[in-house]
C-alpha cells in the first residue's frame, strides 16, 4: 500500500487523466453543437436540456482537467471528474442495454462507440480519479515547480 502514497505516481495519474479531459473538453468547447448532437443520439434527456448539457459538460471538463495538471484545488476536480465518468460508464452501459450502437461522443473527431473496451477506459480513468480523490498527494505539481523555481531564484538574487 505503500507504492499509493508515492507523490510521483499521483502527479502522473493527475497529468494523464488532467490531459484527457483537456482533450476531449477543447473541441467541445469550440463545437457545443456536435456534442449535443452526441448528447441527442443516447435517446435519453429531454431536447430542453440537451443544449445547456452540450454547453456546461465541456468547460466542467476543461476546467477541471486544467486543475488536476496545474495541482489546484485537486480533491474538488477529481470528485467532478469521478462524477462524470460515472455519468459517462452509465450512459454508455444503458446504451448497450437497450441496444443503440452510437458514438459515445467522447472526442470530437474521432469515432468511439459506445462498447465494452469504452467502458473499460472509463472505469480505469475513474479509479485513476477516486485514487486522486482518495489519496490526495498534491505535493508536486506545476504550480508547486513554479513556486520552487521562481523561490529559488529569489534565494539567489539577493547574493
Amino acid at each position: 500500500m505503500k507504492f499509493l502514497s508515492n507523490d510521483y505516481l499521483h502527479l502522473i495519474v493527475r497529468l494523464i487523466i488532467g490531459a484527457v479531459f483537456i482533450y476531449s473538453a477543447v473541441p467541445h468547447v469550440f463545437n457545443s453543437m456536435g456534442l449535443a448532437s452526441s448528447i441527442y443520439n443516447y435517446r435519453l434527456f429531454p431536447t430542453s436540456i440537451i443544449g445547456l448539457s452540450a454547453a456546461f459538460i465541456p468547460w466542467l471538463s476543461l476546467l477541471a482537467g486544467l486543475a488536476l495538471i496545474l495541482g489546484i484545488k485537486v480533491r474538488a476536480a477529481s470528485f467532478i471528474i469521478s462524477g462524470l465518468l460515472v455519468i459517462f460508464i452509465s450512459l454508455a452501459v444503458i446504451s448497450m442495454a437497450r441496444g443503440i450502437d452510437i458514438d459515445c461522443g467522447c472526442f470530437s473527431g474521432i469515432e468511439r462507440r459506445t462498447n465494452w473496451l469504452t467502458i473499460f477506459e472509463d472505469m480505469a480513468m475513474l479509479i485513476g480519479a477516486l485514487y486522486i480523490f482518495f489519496f490526495d498527494r498534491a505535493r508536486v505539481s506545476l504550480t508547486w515547480l513554479i513556486k520552487k523555481t521562481m523561490f529559488h531564484r529569489a534565494n539567489f538574487e539577493d547574493v
